[in-house]
C-alpha cells in the first residue's frame, strides 16, 4: 500500500515555464486563440453546429445586461477586485487607474440605490400604524424598489462592454481582467450551459458543445506548445516529483501522467485525452493526445458523431470533451467517473501523508473537499501562496474543522508555515517547494 499521496490543483500549471492561465482569465485566452491560431477550430465547430448563435462578444452584452440582477454583495465583491487590481499599478499606468476609478464610482452608485431601497424600521412602523389590519400583506418585501428589474443606462452599459472587450484583446488590462474574472468566467459559463442537457434546451446544448470543444482545443494546443519547448525531465515542478507516490490531479493536462505513469495518477475532473458520447455515456480515447491537431480531430472524429439537426433532442447525438464541469454536485458523464471517484477516496484513505499543491479548496470543488473531510486524521501539507491569509484559513476550517485561531507559526523546509494538529499551511508557490523533502518530514 502506498501511504504517500500528492494532490495538485490549477496553481501548479501556473508555474513559470508552463504558464497555463487560471479559470478567471481563461475565457480571454480561448477567445484570442479562436481568432488567431485556432481559427480553423472555430470554423469546424460552427459548421458542425448549424444555427449556433453564440459568440464571446454577444456573451459580454448578456453579462452586462444581468449586472443589475446581481445581489449587492456580489456587486461589492466585483468592486473590491477592481480596487485590488489598481492598488499597486505603476506610475505609468495612470490611465488604467482612472479607468478603474470610473468603474468603482458607477458600481457604488448602483449599490447606493440598492441599499437605500430597503425598508427601514421607521418606514415599516408607519405602514403598520396607517394600515394596521393589512400591514402583513403590504410588507411582502424588504424593499420598496425591485432592484433586479431595473435596467442600466446606455452610459453604464457601454462603459462596461468596452471594458470587458479590452479583456478579450491581446493586451493585458488590469481593470478588464478584474471585472472579467467574475463576469466572464468560463467555468461559470460551462455550468450554466451544461444544464441544457438536463432541461433539454437545444440552444444551451449547442453552446456547451461549442464552448467545451473550444476550451479543449485551446488546452491541447497550449499543452503541445509547452511540451515542444520543455522535456519531461526538465518540466517545471513535475520534473522534480518523486516517482514513488500516488497522485490525484484536478487539472486536465497530461504533465503529471507523463511523469508518474497512468497507474499512479487519477484525473478527478477528467482529462484532455478522452471524450464522452452523452446518450450512451461511453468514454472514448483521443489517440496520441500530445500530437493531436485539435481542428483535425474535431473535423474527422467529433463532427461525424454530432447531430443537432433533429427537433426531437432524443434523436440528436452529442459528444463532449471529458472535462467535468465545476459543479458542487458532480454530473456523471460516464460510469467510469463513479469508479474513479471511489478509487480517489480509497487512495486518500490509504495515505498517511498527503501533500496538496496549488489547490485553493474553493466551493466549486465541494465534492472533492468532501472526500478529504471523510478521511480525517491524516498528515496534510498544503502549499499555496495565500496559505497564511484569513480567507484561506477560513476555507481550511470548513474542510478540516480546525478553527483558524488554533494555527501556530512554524518553519517547514525553510518556508514560513502555519500548523494546527496534523495540518500545515505553507505559503509558497509550487516551484518553490521540494515535494520529496515534504514527504520525508511528516508533521508531528
Amino acid at each position: 500500500m502506498n501511504d504517500k499521496l500528492l494532490i495538485i490543483g490549477a496553481g501548479v500549471d501556473r508555474t513559470q515555464g508552463i504558464d497555463f492561465p487560471l479559470a478567471n482569465t481563461l475565457l480571454a485566452d480561448v477567445s484570442r486563440y479562436l481568432e488567431g491560431p485556432g481559427k480553423s477550430v472555430d470554423v469546424s465547430l460552427r459548421k458542425m453546429l448549424p444555427g449556433l448563435k453564440f459568440s464571446f462578444n454577444n456573451m459580454i452584452a448578456r453579462a452586462v445586461d444581468r449586472i443589475a440582477t446581481r445581489e449587492t454583495h456580489e456587486q461589492k465583491a466585483m468592486v473590491q477586485r477592481v480596487r485590488d487590481a489598481i492598488a499597486n499599478l505603476p506610475q505609468d499606468q495612470d490611465t488604467v487607474r482612472k479607468h478603474g476609478e470610473l468603474i468603482i464610482r458607477l458600481f457604488e452608485k448602483l449599490a447606493t440605490i440598492a441599499e437605500h431601497s430597503y425598508l427601514d424600521e421607521e418606514t415599516e412602523a408607519l405602514i403598520r400604524v396607517v394600515f394596521p389590519k393589512d400591514a402583513e400583506d403590504l410588507i411582502d418585501s424588504d424593499s420598496i424598489l425591485d432592484i433586479h428589474k431595473l435596467s442600466l443606462s446606455d452610459t453604464f452599459k457601454t462603459v462596461l462592454k468596452r471594458t470587458l472587450k479590452l479583456g478579450l484583446s491581446g493586451e493585458h488590462h488590469a481593470v478588464a481582467s478584474a471585472l472579467g474574472a467574475d463576469m466572464l468566467n468560463i467555468e461559470t459559463l460551462l455550468v450554466e450551459k451544461f444544464l441544457g442537457f438536463y432541461n433539454e434546451k437545444p440552444s444551451d446544448i449547442k453552446n456547451y458543445i461549442y464552448i467545451s470543444w473550444a476550451l479543449w482545443a485551446y488546452l491541447v494546443a497550449k499543452q503541445k506548445e509547452v511540451m515542444s519547448t520543455v522535456e519531461d525531465a526538465n518540466m517545471p515542478f513535475y520534473g522534480k516529483l518523486p516517482n514513488n507516490v500516488r497522485a490525484l490531479t484536478l487539472n486536465y493536462t497530461a504533465f503529471l501522467q507523463n511523469q508518474l505513469g497512468a497507474d499512479q495518477v487519477i484525473y478527478f475532473h477528467g482529462g484532455l485525452a478522452e471524450y464522452v458520447r452523452m446518450d450512451t455515456r461511453d468514454l472514448l480515447p483521443v489517440e496520441d493526445i500530445l500530437k493531436c491537431d485539435p481542428a483535425e480531430f474535431i473535423r474527422e472524429i467529433v463532427a461525424p458523431n454530432v447531430d443537432v439537426t433533429h427537433e426531437d433532442i432524443r434523436l440528436q447525438r452529442h459528444v463532449i470533451p471529458a472535462l467535468v464541469p465545476p459543479l458542487r454536485l458532480k454530473p456523471i458523464l460516464s460510469h467510469r467517473y463513479i469508479e474513479l471517484w471511489s478509487q480517489a477516496s480509497q487512495w486518500v484513505n490509504d495515505a498517511k501523508h498527503i501533500v496538496v499543491v496549488g489547490y485553493s479548496f474553493n466551493n466549486a470543488d465541494e465534492h472533492f473537499n468532501d472526500i478529504l473531510r471523510s478521511h480525517p486524521d491524516r498528515n496534510v501539507d498544503i502549499i499555496v501562496p495565500e496559505a497564511g491569509s484569513e480567507y484561506f484559513k477560513n476555507r481550511i476550517e470548513k474542510v478540516f474543522n480546525i478553527p483558524a485561531s488554533q494555527f501556530n507559526t512554524v518553519k517547514v523546509n525553510g518556508h514560513t508555515a502555519l500548523q494546527a494538529r496534523k495540518i500545515r499551511l505553507i505559503a509558497a508557490k509550487a516551484s518553490e517547494v521540494d515535494v520529496s523533502a515534504l514527504f520525508s518530514s511528516i508533521a508531528k
